[in-house]
C-alpha cells in the first residue's frame, strides 16, 4: 500500500548550521563515508525509485578495521514514490538478507533486481538470481541465474542495455552465458526471461590482452561498432547483422592522429578527433579532439561541428588515453542534443534549443555550481539532479519541469558545512619552456601569519585534474594551507601535444612543470618560499619524492602516499600487476620508459627517487596500504630503508587492511592517515 509522504523528508536533507567564514573541523568529518543513494525515474515519469542504506546518515567512525565501514552501509533498501500523488511504498527495508542490488527499469512499471544476499550466513544461492517484478509486487519471476563456467573462472551474468519502448514486453540484454569472458546480445522477454540471440559480441584476436572499450548500438539494440585496444593500436570494428560477422573498419596507432565514435545518431556516427578522407588519409589534423558527423558506409566526414582550442571533447587524448566527455542523443529520434566534456570547468555544448533552455535554466538556479542529471523520464519533464562544486560534495533535488517545482532530496555528507569550505579558482601559468599549464588554486579561509602551501600533483600520471569537491584539498585548506594542483605535461584532456610532451619525462620536464607552479605561487604571493610542502598519491607520491630529491631547495616537507619510488620495480612485469584484460604495458613503455632498452634502464636509474635519497633535505611522511597491488608496499619499504641509511628525518604509517588510497574504504584507517598528516605538518611545515 502506498502512503502519502513529503518527498523532501524521505531523507533528512541537511540545512547547514549557522557558521562563520571559518572554523576548524575535526578530522573525523574527512574520514566518514556517507550514504550514496541511487535514484531512478520510470520511463513514463510515474515513479521514482530510491535505493539507500538502511541506517542514519551520520558521521560515526567504524572502529573495526577489518569491517572498515558499518555493515549497513553496504545494504540497500528500495522505496517507490508515485510522483503525481507523492505517495510512497517500501518494497524492501534493505536490512540483512532483504537488501536489494542492481535495480533497473525495464518498462514503465516493471523492473529487475538481484537480491543482495551474499552477506547472509552461509551462501544462499538465491543471491545469484535476477528477478523481474511489477512496482505493485505482482508477476514476480526469476528471469536469470548466475553460474560458474566450469574451468573458466568466470560467473555468467546479464545486464539490460536497451529498453524497447515500441515492444514493452522485451528488452535487449548483454550476456556472457555462451562465452565466459565475452558478451553477446539477446532479446529477452521481461515476463518469462526467455532470450533469443540477436547479435554476436566482438571477439578480440588476443582474448587475454585486447580490451573492448565500448560497443555502439542502433535504435533496435543491435551492435553497430566496437572500439578495441590492440597493443598500441585503437581499432574500430563494425558489425553486419545479416552475416553476424565483425570486420575491421579502421585502425589507428597510439600518439598518431585518429578519430573515435562517441554516439550513434540519426545522421551517422558522432566522432571526435581529426578528419580523414574515405581512403584513410589525414585531411584535417586537430591537436585537441574536434567533433564531426561521420558516415561509416561512405567514410565521409561532415564539416567540423565543434572544437575547443585547449581541451579534448571526448574520445582519446593522443589516441591513447581516455579524455572526458560524452554525448546526449534522443532515445526515439536519435537526434544529437548535447555534448559534455571537461575543460578547467565542466562544459556542455547544446545542439537543441529546447534542451539548452532546460539545462541553462537549471544552471541559473545554482550559480557557481555544476548541475548534472542523475535520472529522468523520457520527456525530460521529471528529473533528479545533482548539484556539486569544489565546496559541495553533492546535493540532490527532484525537478518537475511542468510545475516549475524543485524539491530537495538529499545532501551527501550532511556533516560537511558547505559555507566554510574553501573556494577553488582555475588559474594558468607558463612553464619555463613556454607550455601553458592549467591549474587549480584553493585558498584557505584560516587567518595565518604565513602563506603556507601544499603543492598537490595528481596521480596517473596520464589523467586530468578536476575541479569538483576534493576531500584531501579541503582537509589541507581547513588546516590553514593554500593548495595548488596542476595539469603538468603528460596529463590528458588537453590535446595530443600536451600529453605527448610527457613521454619519459618523469622527474624531468614533468617535474619542472610542478616546480614552475611553486615559483609562480611564490611570485604571486600565494606561498612563502620557505613554507611549501609537496604531497601526492600514486604518481603524485612519485612527484613528491622527485621534488624532494631533485629540487630539494623548493620544499620544507613532503607527504608521499602510495607513491612509486623505483621505476624498475614499477615497470618490470607491469601487465601482470594490472590485469589480463589490459594491454597497458605497451602504453607504459611508450610513456613511462622501456626497460628492454639500455636507454630505458639508464632513464629509470636517473629518475628513481629511492636511488637519490642522499639529496633529500626535508622531512618525509610515508603512507602505505599493505594490500596495495598497484604500487606494492615494497616501494615504501625500500624508501624507508634508504631514509634510515642516510639518516633522513621521516615519519611513516602502514595500514594493513588498505590498498591504493588516501581516503580509504576503512574509516578508522583514513582517520589515522589524516591525524598523522596533521601532526606532521604542524611539526615540520609550521614550526
Amino acid at each position: 500500500m502506498y502512503r502519502k509522504i513529503l518527498i523532501s523528508f524521505l531523507f533528512a536533507a541537511s540545512v547547514n548550521v549557522a557558521s562563520e567564514d571559518y572554523y576548524e573541523l575535526p578530522n573525523e568529518v574527512w574520514s566518514c563515508w556517507g550514504d550514496t543513494p541511487t535514484f531512478s525515474i520510470s520511463p513514463n515519469g510515474k515513479y521514482l525509485a530510491i535505493q539507500r542504506a538502511p541506517r542514519e546518515d551520520v558521521c560515526d567512525i567504524e572502529q573495526d578495521k577489518v569491517k572498515q565501514i558499518e555493515d549497513e552501509t553496504g545494504y540497500r533498501s528500495l522505496t517507490f514514490i508515485e510522483l503525481e500523488t507523492m505517495q510512497s511504498r517500501v518494497f524492501s527495508d534493505g536490512l540483512g538478507e532483504k537488501s536489494i542490488y542492481g535495480f533497473q527499469w525495464v518498462s514503465d512499471d516493471r523492473f529487475i533486481y538481484r537480491p543482495g544476499l551474499m552477506n547472509a550466513k552461509g551462501r544462499n544461492m538465491n543471491a545469484l538470481v535476477t528477478i523481474a517484478v511489477n512496482v505493485d509486487g505482482s508477476k514476480r519471476k526469476i528471469i536469470g541465474q548466475q553460474e560458474m563456467k566450469g574451468g573458466q573462472g568466470s560467473w555468467t551474468g546479464m545486464s539490460v542495455v536497451d529498453r524497447l519502448d515500441s515492444d514493452p514486453k522485451h528488452v535487449i540484454v548483454s550476456s556472457n552465458e555462451r562465452r565466459a569472458f565475452r558478451n553477446d546480445f539477446y532479446k529477452m522477454n521481461i515476463f518469462t526471461g526467455k532470450k533469443n540471440l540477436i547479435a554476436i559480441g566482438f571477439v578480440p584476436k588476443n582474448a587475454k590482452g585486447d580490451r573492448v572499450y565500448g560497443t555502439y548500438r542502433d535504435k533496435e539494440g543491435y551492435p553497430i561498432a566496437s572500439l578495441v585496444d590492440e597493443s598500441l593500436d585503437r581499432v574500430i570494428y563494425t558489425y553486419d547483422k545479416d552475416s553476424r560477422e565483425w570486420s575491421e573498419h579502421i585502425r589507428f596507432t597510439c600518439q598518431q592522429p585518429s578519430f573515435t565514435p562517441i554516439a550513434a545518431t540519426n545522421k551517422g556516427w558522432l566522432v571526435t578527433g581529426s578528419k580523414f578522407s574515405p581512403n584513410g588519409e589525414l585531411v584535417e589534423y586537430n591537436d585537441t579532439n574536434a567533433l564531426y558527423l561521420y558516415d561509416p558506409k561512405t567514410r565521409e566526414f561532415s564539416e567540423k561541428l565543434y572544437q575547443d582550442p585547449n581541451y579534448d571533447v571526448g574520445g582519446f587524448t593522443g589516441t591513447c588515453r581516455n579524455a572526458s566527455g560524452g554525448a546526449g542523443v534522443d532515445y526515439d529520434t536519435r537526434k544529437l542534443l548535447y555534448v559534455t566534456y571537461e575543460a578547467q570547468e565542466p562544459v556542455k555544448v547544446y545542439f537543441d534549443e529546447e534542451i539548452a533552455e532546460i539545462y541553462n535554466g537549471l544552471d541559473a538556479v545554482f550559480p557557481n555550481e555544476w548541475v548534472s542529471v542523475v535520472t529522468r523520464d523520457k520527456e525530460r519533464n521529471k528529473m533528479v539532479i545533482r548539484v556539486s562544486s569544489p565546496t559541495n560534495p553533492g546535493d540532490y533535488y527532484f525537478y518537475n519541469r511542468e510545475q516549475a517545482q524543485l524539491i530537495p532530496l538529499y545532501n551527501y555528507a550532511p556533516w560537511i558545512d558547505r559555507k566554510i569550505m574553501a573556494e577553488t579558482i582555475p588559474v594558468k601559468y607558463t612553464a619555463r619552456d613556454g607550455l601553458v599549464i592549467p591549474a587549480y588554486l584553493t585558498l584557505t579561509k584560516k587567518k595565518t601569519d604565513k602563506n603556507y602551501m601544499i603543492v598537490l600533483p595528481h596521480g596517473g600520471p596520464n589523467t586530468k585534474q578536476r575541479i569538483g569537491f576534493d576531500w584531501w584539498t579541503q582537509f589541507f585548506a581547513n588546516k590553514g594551507y593554500n593548495v595548488l594542483k596542476m595539469d603538468f605535461r603528460g596529463s590528458t584532456g588537453l590535446g595530443t601535444n600536451h600529453y605527448v610532451l610527457g613521454n619519459t619525462q618523469w622527474g624531468k620536464t614533468m617535474q619542472d612543470d610542478i616546480s614552475d607552479g611553486v615559483l609562480w605561487a611564490i611570485e604571486n604571493g600565494y606561498a612563502d618560499k620557505d613554507r611549501v610542502c609537496i604531497a601526492g598519491a600514486s604518481y603524485g607520491g612519485y612527484a613528491t619524492m622527485a621534488g624532494l630529491t631533485f629540487t630539494p631547495e623548493l620544499y620544507r616537507c613532503g607527504i608521499n602516499s602510495v607513491g612509486v619510488v623505483n621505476q624498475k620495480m614499477l615497470l618490470e612485469n607491469y601487465t601482470t600487476k594490472s590485469s589480463v584484460f589490459n594491454s597497458w604495458e605497451d602504453e607504459a613503455k611508450l610513456e613511462w620508459g622501456n626497460l628492454s632498452e639500455a636507454e630505458g634502464k639508464k632513464y629509470a636509474d636517473e629518475t628513481s627517487p629511492s636511488l637519490h635519497v642522499k639529496n633529500i633535505k626535508a622531512p618525509v611522511l610515508v603512507l602505505q596500504g599493505t594490500n596495495d597491488t598497484i604500487v606494492p608496499p615494497e616501494h615504501a619499504r625500500e624508501l624507508i630503508s634508504k631514509l634510515k641509511q642516510e639518516g633522513k628525518t621521516y615519519m611513516s604509517m602502514f595500514q594493513a587492511e588498505e590498498g591504493h588510497c588516501v581516503k580509504c574504504r576503512g574509516e578508522l584507517a583514513t582517520l589515522e592517515y589524516f591525524d598523522i598528516q596533521e601532526e606532521f605538518l604542524e611539526k615540520y611545515l609550521e614550526n
